[in-house]
């Protein structure tokens, strides 16, 4: 087998699949090693300050289910698992939440067929599911522990505790009712698309006690809901099913007492997460300066004028979503893409006064205090450092990492980075570039251009399973930020319009050029490597040029025209080209098909059969060309994985699915490692089958 790594003593046993299987110690296969690092995704301070409750997955050879941690912030009590999940099949607990008195911790799971609300008391004792259920006549039925009785259960997705503890506002969908059922068992099920696969996301008022719910009537899907800071009103965001057509938000005002909700007026159909502040709201929605979709400003709203103001207009930089109100109700703490970096920032709604905030390590994920603001619980991760979980009391202060699962093996080491910056035209542009610290024998460093997806994404200073993967195979790794890459402020975000794999396409090359004339790589043994958007930059590459000796694509767009009629939403698309019928030219130039009859450079391409983003389709288009015009290629396809699970086990994430993101890194790095050593990748054995030993 090809693509070996040498990671020492403590990957020489590696837990696969509940079985040990072992290695000799400088022989351990990297792509299983890949399947034992963990993630962690959440952090909530509790009430006292004293305890976060963090939500780690499990590694993917334990499964890749999600659970809730107990993490002690004075660093004296050992980590503990609170929450278990019931079965394999069992995805775990997430979105953790602390009652005001700290004495109960909520979480969601799907637990059978159903995914409940849970509270666990703090006390000892099982957790308790939440029964939220609707009758065919639109009944709810709702209760701690309780049974439902001729009725449906609804599929909680969001919630929140109001700041008395008097209710838990429940975004849930209807689940599928009997009949339904029954059609699908007599295989009588056809799908009148539209209707029959939708499921309206309801708003419930359940009461913390006895567990008694309320719907609240309301038009469209509920897509959040937040209580004011007195916990007598929501805030509550809808909008239709379909968005293709663009967004449509709608917002609302609902008193808890029962009252009809009031739709606010003058606020903008791409509102998100909107918050109460005194006398109004803040928001984010589309950045004011022409962007694609995903770059948002962050707006005041004042209830009395019916007007918003921009407080973010002109940022150097790319809101991310959360934000956090300061208990002072006069400044809120958001997260800003900053370059290579993620920042604190807060921003003061009186003025719009701007300010950064230290942080513990260059990329911020999250940060959230509790609720009297003693304390504050962070998720951040550098270079060197796996995503973690930091305590700190104030903001500013130096905070503490504190001790969890482990996310990598003990002896990974990780490889720091060098913020690289080069010159295309009149454009500045930014990525990372890791030196192994054990080159590749023959002098000069292989490189592997590893680009990033959207386009509107961004290779941030952060620690990267994928980049130690490859790092320790003796390769260089580039990771570019070329034009249409969030973190540079809306006209870099926006300057790919109708020209995709045009100036970008040059971003990377002109950077590819700066890092040969000023680091000892090989010219002669260098691959480009990517995943959605990065896999469709590879599409781009072939039939461009051949100075790269392999191409790996995951999940790619290969044609524009027919990607626009089979993805799950065109809106986005449309943004940077139009309507495909309506210009046809510029579609058909931004598809990599087109330059398919120049195609010689061996690809690999990596696809998701159930992948609603960039279909299977696409990957299928790109291989049946390829092999008509003699170019060497491989594709190979993984049932039930869509885009946002595959992409994880490209990136050497956690994931459910035990062998998919194992068996695609090994192939990807013998497909690699082949074509540096002059053997054709396509002609080569595959990987043999992992195997429990």
């Amino acid at each position: 087998m090809v693509g070996r790594l040498k990671l020492g003593a403590a990957v020489a046993a590696l837990l696969i699949g509940g079985a040990t299987c072992a290695f000799a110690a400088d022989e351990a296969p990297l792509n299983v090693a890949g399947r034992d690092t963990r993630d962690v995704r959440e952090a909530v301070l509790a009430p006292d300050g004293g305890r976060i409750a963090a939500v780690f997955s499990a590694s993917t050879a334990e499964g890749g289910q999600t659970h809730v941690w107990l993490l002690s912030t004075d660093g004296k009590t050992a980590a503990r698992q609170l929450t278990f999940s019931g079965g394999e099949n069992e995805a775990g607990e997430r979105s953790a939440a602390w009652a005001n008195d700290g004495s109960t911790l909520f979480f969601l799971a799907k637990r059978g067929k159903a995914n409940r609300l849970f509270r666990l008391p703090m006390t000892g004792g099982e957790a308790q599911g939440l029964t939220l259920a609707r009758t065919a006549k639109g009944e709810t039925q709702s209760g701690w522990g309780r049974t439902a009785e001729d009725a449906v259960d609804a599929q909680a997705q969001r919630y929140e505790v109001s700041p008395d503890d008097r209710f838990i506002a429940v975004i849930a969908a209807d689940g599928e009712t009997a009949a339904r059922d029954g059609q699908i068992k007599k295989k009588d099920d056809a799908v009148r698309v539209g209707h029959d696969d939708v499921k309206k996301s309801r708003l419930y008022l359940i009461s913390l006690g006895d567990g008694s719910a309320r719907e609240i009537a309301l038009p469209d899907q509920v897509l959040s809901a937040r209580f004011n800071p007195k916990g007598d009103e929501l805030v509550v965001v809808t909008a239709p099913a379909d968005d293709d057509p663009g967004p449509a938000a709608r917002v609302w005002r609902v008193p808890v007492t029962g009252s009809a909700p009031v739709e606010v007026a003058g606020l903008p159909k791409s509102i998100q997460e909107p918050l109460f502040v005194t006398n109004g709201l803040i928001y984010q929605a589309q950045c004011q300066d022409e962007a694609p979709p995903g770059c948002n400003d962050l707006y005041a709203y004042d209830f009395a004028t019916r007007a918003s103001r921009n407080q973010t207009h002109g940022l150097k930089g790319t809101l991310s979503a959360g934000m956090t109100l300061e208990k002072d109700g006069k400044s809120v703490v958001v997260l800003v893409q900053d370059g290579v970096r993620q920042r604190l920032a807060r921003i003061a709604l009186a003025d719009g006064a701007f300010s950064w905030i230290d942080a513990p390590q260059p990329v911020v994920l999250s940060a959230q205090p509790n609720r009297t603001e003693t304390g504050w619980a962070m998720l951040a991760s550098g270079p060197t450092q796996p995503r973690s979980v930091f305590f700190a009391k104030a903001l500013g202060q130096a905070p503490t990492r504190l001790d969890g699962p482990a996310i990598v093996p003990a002896d990974w080491t990780a490889t720091a980075s060098q913020t690289v910056h080069w010159k295309n035209g009149r454009m500045d542009l930014e990525g990372l570039l890791y030196l192994p610290s054990k080159p590749a024998a023959g002098g000069k460093t292989p490189l592997v251009v590893l680009v990033h997806g959207g386009p509107t994404g961004v290779w941030q200073d952060r620690y990267y399973n994928i980049v130690t993967l490859f790092a320790a195979q003796g390769w260089a790794v580039f990771m570019p930020n070329p034009r249409g890459s969030t973190g540079y402020g809306a006209a870099f975000m926006a300057a790919n319009r109708n020209d995709l794999g045009g100036g970008d396409y040059t971003d990377i090359m002109t950077g590819v050029d700066a890092m040969l004339a000023r680091y000892p790589l090989d010219a002669g043994r260098m691959a480009l490597v990517g995943y959605s958007y990065g896999g469709e930059m590879a599409g781009f590459v072939e039939g461009r040029t051949d100075r790269f000796k392999a191409l790996v694509s995951g999940a790619p767009v290969i044609d524009q025209f027919s990607e626009y009629g089979t993805e799950d939403s065109s809106y986005y698309d449309r943004w940077f080209y139009g309507r495909p019928w309506e210009h046809f030219a510029d579609v058909w130039r931004q598809s990599p098909l087109a330059r398919v009859g120049q195609a010689k450079t061996p690809m690999l391409l990596i696809q998701g059969e159930d992948d609603p983003t960039d279909p299977l389709g696409q990957s299928q288009e790109m291989y049946r060309a390829l092999k008509q015009v003699g170019a060497p290629v491989t594709l190979v396809t993984y049932p039930r994985e869509t885009h946002a699970t595959l992409g994880r086990g490209f990136m050497a994430e956690p994931a459910r699915e035990p062998w998919h993101g194992l068996d695609a890194r090994r192939r990807m790095l013998a497909f690699i490692a082949d074509s540096f050593a002059g053997r054709d990748p396509t002609k080569a054995a595959p990987p043999e089958p992992a195997k429990d030993k």
